[in-house]
């Protein structure tokens, strides 16, 4: 490995909210994408596994193409996934298909350290906010649900975005630590596992690096990078290009106030609608 390049394995926050394991699932040909990094710059990982790339730099807003609100995206199937649901689910499912390893579906999510608000809530507040802007652009959204339920797990959400054929599945998380001055945001896509993830891997990678520049350009968040995850059973089992847009940290007192208000709510939502279409309508 080159000098100055370090891969890590994220060991919490998965798609199910709670800790992870270190490694990879049982798959054949995983691979890890690597970048600079810093490890006091990366949130809530040790050193194995998964990587991150530009970690811990804001981007420069004048650098960062932003589409302008008249550009177009009719024709064009969006899935908007807002992560966790009121009704924790704490059956088991498989990590991806054929796989002997599984996860826990969803134990609900995390909540505010201040606010108390739990993550579903404001998980599904930037979600329909989202869905108002990509729509008024004439996309097609297709949300995996629009209250406070939903009946599943992560493979069922994938499978929402795929039996849509949607162009770009967007999964909408809130991010959580131990360390309550970690904060910032970051755009999560599928790692290379051979037969789950090769064939969405490079227009997951291009959506993740377009919407994450534009959200960072969009809310004046810290920029934690893009990151690829072997991890997730909601990348593992969709058949579309897939990415996790964590919006921030409940668990750092001003980013659970900030998750919590409406005008801060539609900035994030911006950020990812502007992204979605520097993606599907590069100029």
């Amino acid at each position: 490995m080159a000098a100055g390049v370090l891969v890590y394995a994220y060991v919490s926050d998965g798609d199910d909210g709670t800790a992870e394991q270190t490694g990879t699932p049982t798959a054949p040909g995983v691979t890890s994408i690597v970048g600079p990094a810093e490890p006091d710059e990366i949130p809530n990982i040790s050193a194995v596994g998964t990587t991150v790339t530009n970690p811990g730099r804001a981007a420069d807003a004048a650098s960062v193409q932003q589409p302008s609100a008249a550009g177009s995206l009719t024709g064009k199937v969006i899935c908007i996934d807002p992560v966790h649901a009121a009704d924790a689910d704490l059956g088991s499912e498989p990590t991806g298909p054929g796989s002997p390893d599984t996860k826990v579906k969803d134990p609900g999510g995390s909540s505010g350290t201040v606010s108390g608000a739990p993550e579903h809530v404001i998980t599904l507040a930037i979600s329909m906010q989202l869905r108002q802007q990509l729509e008024a652009r004439g996309a097609t959204v297709v949300m995996t649900r629009e209250g406070e339920s939903f009946s599943g797990g992560n493979r069922e959400r994938a499978q929402v975005a795929n039996q849509a054929r949607a162009d770009l599945f967007i999964r909408i998380h809130c991010d959580g630590s131990t360390n309550p001055s970690y904060r910032g945001v970051s755009t999560l896509y599928p790692a290379l596992i051979s037969g789950w993830t090769d064939d969405i891997l490079p227009a997951s990678r291009d959506a993740a690096a377009a919407v994450q520049a534009s959200m960072v350009a969009a809310t004046g968040a810290p920029d934690n990078g893009t990151v690829a995850r072997s991890d997730i059973t909601g990348f593992n089992w969709a058949d579309v290009p897939a990415i996790l847009v964590e919006t921030g940290f409940l668990t750092n007192p001003e980013e659970d106030a900030l998750l919590n208000s409406a005008g801060y709510q539609a900035q994030v939502a911006t950020g990812i609608a502007r992204g979605v279409l520097a993606f599907l309508q590069p100029a």
